[in-house]
């Protein structure tokens, strides 16, 4: 499997294994097969402190790390050795090889964002609105729980609000289904295929920010 390519400005989840809190770092350099991590300089949804926030000392002897990063369609976790550490950056190696590297689709939405969509029927050539609820969520598509059932295959056309700016639309195709049903309700998947750029950009950054609360809310005492 090909790891994803890591460039300059790139936002990812660092982690010392993969059921630790992560921190929100961003990709300073790639150079000479090393990639430098520094920590974001705006990690206000983080619970590690304020902007001069240090990482833990007990990073120093860290021989490996679990870093989530987004692809345009996928969410990607790979592990990585870490080639030396200090307060604010890590210097870590690409994945030494495919069993390093984990894609998944989508990631999981822990928060709730309704969405407004219609589905074309094609006996009817008529579209019907329906809400649904984004459970699953990733550059390349998304999965909603709905009373609806649309068929595979149909025009579905999904609308839902993920930051302070306005709602977005994408045009998106419904792939096969899933076999079981979740929380009572089908569980249908839609596939983006018309979708703005910066919109993409958007959903990517919404994604690894909800990763990163959601992690934490698993490890946070109850």
């Amino acid at each position: 499997m090909t790891p994803p390519l890591l460039e300059v400005g790139q936002e990812v989840l660092v982690a010392p294994t993969p059921d630790a809190s992560p921190w929100r770092m961003a990709v300073d350099l790639v150079q000479d097969g090393q990639i430098t991590l520094s920590v974001h300089d705006d990690d206000d949804d983080s619970d590690h402190g304020d902007h001069d926030a240090h990482l833990p000392r007990e990073w120093n002897d860290l021989e490996e790390v679990h870093l989530t990063c987004l692809g345009r369609f996928s969410v990607y976790i790979l592990r990585v050795a870490v080639v030396r550490s200090g307060e604010t950056r890590l210097v870590v190696r690409p994945p030494a090889n495919e069993g390093a590297i984990q894609r998944r689709a989508y990631a999981r939405v822990l928060s709730h964002v309704p969405a407004s969509c219609t589905v074309l029927d094609a006996d009817t050539n008529t579209f019907i609105l329906f809400d649904a609820e984004v459970r699953d969520l990733g550059g390349g598509g998304c999965s909603l729980l709905t009373d609806l059932t649309p068929r595979s295959g149909a025009t579905v056309v999904v609308s839902f609000a993920i930051d302070e700016d306005a709602p977005f639309v994408a045009v998106g195709r419904v792939l096969p289904r899933d076999a079981l049903p979740t929380i009572g309700k089908p569980l249908t998947r839609v596939e983006f295929v018309l979708i703005r750029e910066s919109d993409r950009d958007r959903i990517l950054r919404f994604v690894l920010m909800s990763l990163g609360q959601h992690r934490r809310a698993e490890l946070r005492p109850r």
